[in-house]
């Protein structure tokens, strides 16, 4: 069972205008694919995260939180080898200490309170648009608007690779790409400014490519050009290596990531070790994550792509039906190593349950235990669906 789990939940109390307003825009994306198809073949692709959860304080009075986030691509071909491709998102918002935005809600440090409706439900928005030739078999490209990113994490929190990262964050730009199989490379205008242009390449070695064992090291290089370019590192470099096995009963495997980039004239580095283990219906997954600073007395946030220095994660699971497991995790964040109360601990229950294909829901609950505030229990429900 993948352990790393993203979210799902589908509040029902929505008020009469953010209904409306989400109709609207929705129809309107619908109503585009729907007249497109009656011409060419068309394919809609989407992805719905959404979550809710409940912090109980001290009286075990509750605040209850709910965030969403809805990706849809409408994908028409204009014949066999040439697609364009239309993106619309909605997701909730919120703004932390570091005004930075995210959807996840398991901490309450990361949740859009039930009726703040200006956060909560936001409109459908265009999301970009991009034709693709695929020229060969073997290779295409791509023009418009492109988004790259390199080092997610599996750890499900940080998932998102708009808000996380080990080596790079989403970062878009309107150009062209060329794409085979194992690696891409892409060159365009960024949207950081009006002055900017960014390049990337990434390419993955398959060293070991069997059935029952894969081994893969992939190097990834973003640079952005111009005196002005909108962000605080000139490039970010970094290897990713994937290494996995299998049998009929028993299989393990290990991710391991490192990242670099400037801050202020010195360099910050990043690592990220994740193995996995599974034995018939038995597993453990873990993540290990740790920076190295170029600035110890400055914001971790603003020289990572991660809100903690150092962060562990561990849940053993059984998987007791095909449609149905549940695990215990262990989570331990540090923002910072050079502050001794900062650290906050979170232990609890999971239940998995699979409904479908590509669809999960999640019921949790846990502790959050932190070295300064209070403790707290909460408990929610998550998940993730795809078509």
């Amino acid at each position: 069972m993948d352990s790393f789990r993203a979210y799902f939940y589908f509040e029902a109390q929505m008020s009469f205008y953010a209904k409306e307003t989400m109709i609207k825009h929705l129809s309107l994306f619908v109503l585009a694919a729907a007249t497109a198809s009656f011409a060419v073949d068309v394919e809609l692709h989407g992805e719905i995260d959404a979550d809710y959860a409940s912090y109980w304080d001290k009286d075990f009075s509750p605040t209850n939180a709910a965030n969403q986030d809805i990706k849809l691509e409408s994908k028409v071909f204009l014949d066999e080898n040439v697609s364009v491709s239309i993106q619309g998102r909605t997701h909730s918002n919120y703004v932390s200490e570091n005004g930075t935005e995210a959807s996840q809600v398991r901490h309450e440090n990361r949740a859009t309170a039930m009726g703040d409706k200006e956060n909560r439900w936001t409109g459908f928005n265009f999301d970009g648009v991009s034709l693709a030739w695929q020229f060969t078999p073997l290779a295409r490209i791509v023009f418009g608007d492109l988004t790259y990113n390199a080092g997610s994490f599996s750890y499900y929190y940080w998932r998102d690779t708009e808000d996380y990262a080990v080596i790079l964050r989403d970062q878009s730009i309107r150009g062209i790409g060329f794409e085979v199989e194992n690696g891409k490379a892409y060159i365009g205008a960024t949207e950081n400014n009006s002055h900017s242009l960014a390049a990337f390449i990434t390419y993955g070695f398959d060293l070991i490519s069997k059935t029952e064992e894969r081994f893969t090291i992939t190097p990834s290089l973003d640079w952005v050009f111009g005196k002005e370019i909108g962000r605080s590192y000139t490039y970010a470099l970094g290897t990713e290596i994937q290494y996995a096995k299998s049998s009929d009963l028993f299989s393990y495997g290990i991710n391991a990531t490192w990242g670099t980039h400037p801050y202020k004239g010195h360099g910050v580095h990043t690592f990220l070790v994740e193995p996995s283990f599974n034995y018939k219906f038995f597993n453990i997954a873990a993540s290990y994550y740790q920076a190295l600073l170029a600035e110890k007395d400055s914001s971790v946030v603003d020289q990572t792509f991660t809100e903690d220095e150092r962060m562990f994660y561990i849940e053993p699971s059984l998987d007791l039906h095909k449609k149905f497991s549940m695990g215990f995790t262990y989570e331990f964040h540090d923002p910072s190593t050079e502050q001794h109360n900062d650290s906050r601990h979170f232990v609890g229950p999971s239940f998995y349950l699979y409904p479908t294909v590509e669809a999960e829901i999640i019921f949790w609950a846990g502790y959050n235990i932190c070295s300064k505030g209070a403790n707290h229990f909460s408990m929610g429900m998550s998940g993730h669906v795809e078509f």
